[in-house]
């Protein structure tokens, strides 16, 4: 049960109304549902008798209505006396950015934020390959990464924040027979050379052409190579497709075309903020925590704070 959970199911209890509360939560009554019914199933009792034009609270509900809200409030304090600590706080923060990541979007504003928010803290930034920044995070010579979740997966000492959500693209160069069909099917390419890091450099990106293109119904032609930049390199001397995202710096090259892939296996991947576990830095909670109020706030909705370990165990829901 998250906190967030906790806040929808007191509103509703204060409303009794699902439509009610969703609009003082800014969220939408299906996803305010949703929670609702994730959290009756996690708690193993109901604690909403819904009838046809009433909502009431069940015995159990009524007992959790009584006692959450000093929970929350207790939770609350505890998070404003934690910022009030770090006022001042001095120190240095390294990030990792993905290569081929295009920070223009939120990112660059959350930087700017946590700078103005803490002036004290100096922070770096660099880029790296996919591959490298889970290396340097163990290392211990970057503090936070930002990077794709499923890239993390192997990495049990990594801690994640979700960022946003992504969808994959077909990258090709503007003058390949399929820049300008339309609509343009991933199973279109089966007899076309794809160009993708190899196993070494990326085994979970590997892994998921390999996936996405068994699904379209072939399997692909493959050259690997071991930088993005070669991708790229390999795509703009007119050389084979390439798999990539929305979130990209290459869509800024003119002559590459990204087509969408009408799958849902190449829709609603993340990008994360990622962390070693054992890395102690105070700066990291106070960066992964603005990160997640920015991703909120992009996002639109119902995302709930979450922290994981990229092994799915363990994890922390605030």
């Amino acid at each position: 049960m998250t906190f967030n959970q906790i806040k929808y199911f007191i509103k509703v209890a204060e409303c009794l109304s699902f439509t009610e509360a969703a609009r003082s939560l800014f969220i939408t009554q299906p996803a305010l549902s949703r929670q609702i019914a994730v959290m009756e199933e996690e708690l193993g009792t109901p604690l909403f008798i819904r009838e046809k034009k009433r909502l009431k609270l069940t015995p159990g509900g009524l007992v959790l209505y009584n006692r959450l809200p000093s929970i929350m409030s207790m939770y609350e304090e505890t998070v404003a006396d934690a910022s009030s600590a770090n006022q001042g706080y001095e120190g240095a923060l390294r990030i990792g950015v993905l290569d081929i990541y295009d920070i223009t979007n939120v990112f660059t504003k959350l930087v700017q934020t946590f700078q103005a928010d803490n002036p004290g803290i100096r922070i770096t930034l660099e880029r790296f390959s996919l591959g490298e920044l889970p290396k340097r995070l163990q290392q211990g010579n970057l503090d936070v990464v930002l990077t794709y979740r499923f890239s993390l997966y192997e990495h049990p000492d990594v801690l994640t924040a979700f960022f946003h959500t992504f969808q994959s693209y077909m990258m090709m160069n503007q003058a390949h027979p399929f820049a300008k069909k339309e609509g343009l099917q991933l199973s279109d390419l089966k007899d076309e050379l794809f160009v993708q890091l190899g196993p070494q450099a990326s085994e979970e990106g590997y892994q998921y052409l390999l996936h996405l293109c068994s699904r379209a119904g072939f399997t692909p032609s493959i050259r690997q190579v071991d930088k993005m930049e070669d991708v790229l390199l390999w795509i703009q001397s007119q050389e084979g497709i390439a798999i990539t995202t929305d979130c990209t710096t290459e869509k800024y090259y003119p002559d590459i075309v990204l087509r969408p892939i009408d799958m849902p296996e190449a829709k609603n991947h993340e990008v994360c903020i990622a962390w070693h576990k054992n890395n102690y830095n105070p700066a990291i909670a106070m960066f992964a925590e603005l990160a997640e109020t920015f991703a909120q706030s992009k996002e639109g909705l119902t995302l709930n704070q979450k922290i994981y370990s990229t092994a799915g165990r363990n994890h922390i829901e605030c």
